[in-house]
């Protein structure tokens, strides 16, 4: 008995310098610290060997990702420019009189491709400046159920010729938080959009505003076509479409950034963002704003 207790005891002993490793390790791995460094031991046995080899691998992997993320900054502000002046060129042909009438549906199909490339581009940037820290906020008192029922708006106008039926429910009185406008407004059209491009016809969205107080909680639900169980830890991950089963609504796949852009608008203001759904059934998302500490912009999930 003795000769065990000593063993375990020797044992622990061994692995005690692991612990702290393996809690900077679990610290780093998460994708956004990989500029933390292990703290190498003042030895020269294996351990301090293992934590100076797994800093150098750190440094490879944060060069590796830095260079990545001034790429996909640098290729999205180059490729700006040439949309612009392709869909510039697309629109003034579509107006011009003397353009075929056989040509219009191609112009049209044109301009909708260089349109969705637009908006790929554009997410990239706002994630690129996001991985980078440079992603700022225009953070100012707003009335959240503005943004709402403009998000509402835009939701009914594309839901008009599927036959779903658009409904909110706010709070009478104003809903005041400090945010940025423009990026709430974002937020919330890509969940409706969504819920929208996602529910079958004669199905329904529904908008909704809570104030409790310290915090305030927006959902936005439908009777859509669901996602798996097994898609629901992704939904949020980048470039993520999910089953081609969903596409049987009839809608046209989207770029897989918005999501990933709505959870970094959410972390941004300090807050969250989850789902929940049952293929079927409907997609509930549902988001949570504090009222302090005041937001802060977030770096994107690398």
């Amino acid at each position: 008995v003795a000769s065990v207790l000593i063993g375990y005891w020797l044992a622990g002993t061994a692995l005690r310098p692991m612990e702290p490793m393996i809690t900077e390790l679990e610290a780093i791995t998460d994708g956004r610290s990989l500029h933390r460094r292990l703290e190498v031991p003042r030895t020269s046995d294996e351990l301090a060997r293992l934590a100076s080899a797994v800093n150098r691998m750190f440094a490879r992997l944060e060069q590796s990702f830095s260079a990545l993320h001034r790429f996909i900054a640098d290729a999205s502000h180059e490729l700006k420019t040439p949309l612009m002046v392709l869909r510039a060129g697309v629109e003034r042909t579509l107006t011009h009189p003397r353009t075929p009438p056989e040509n219009l549906e191609t112009l049209d199909v044109t301009l909708a491709e260089i349109n969705g490339m637009t908006e790929l581009v554009e997410n990239l940037l706002t994630l690129a400046r996001a991985d980078e820290g440079r992603a700022t906020l225009a953070v100012a008192p707003c009335d959240l159920r503005e943004p709402v029922a403009e998000a509402a708006e835009t939701a009914g106008i594309l839901a008009e010729g599927k036959g779903i039926t658009v409904t909110t429910r706010m709070p009478p009185d104003p809903v005041e938080l400090s945010v940025d406008r423009s990026r709430i407004r974002q937020l919330l059209l890509n969940l409706t959009t969504n819920a929208v491009k996602y529910t079958p016809p004669e199905g329904a969205v529904h908008l909704e505003l809570d104030d409790r107080g310290e915090r305030v909680i927006i959902q936005v639900r439908d009777t859509g076509v669901g996602i798996a169980a097994g898609d629901l830890p992704h939904v949020f991950d980048r470039f993520w479409r999910g089953d081609p089963s969903r596409s049987r609504t009839g809608a046209p796949p989207g770029t897989g950034l918005g999501l990933a852009i709505t959870k970094w608008i959410a972390e941004a203001h300090g807050g969250t963002i989850e789902v929940q759904s049952r293929p079927g059934r409907g997609s509930t998302f549902t988001v949570v704003l504090p009222r302090s500490p005041a937001p802060v912009a977030a770096d994107a999930d690398s």
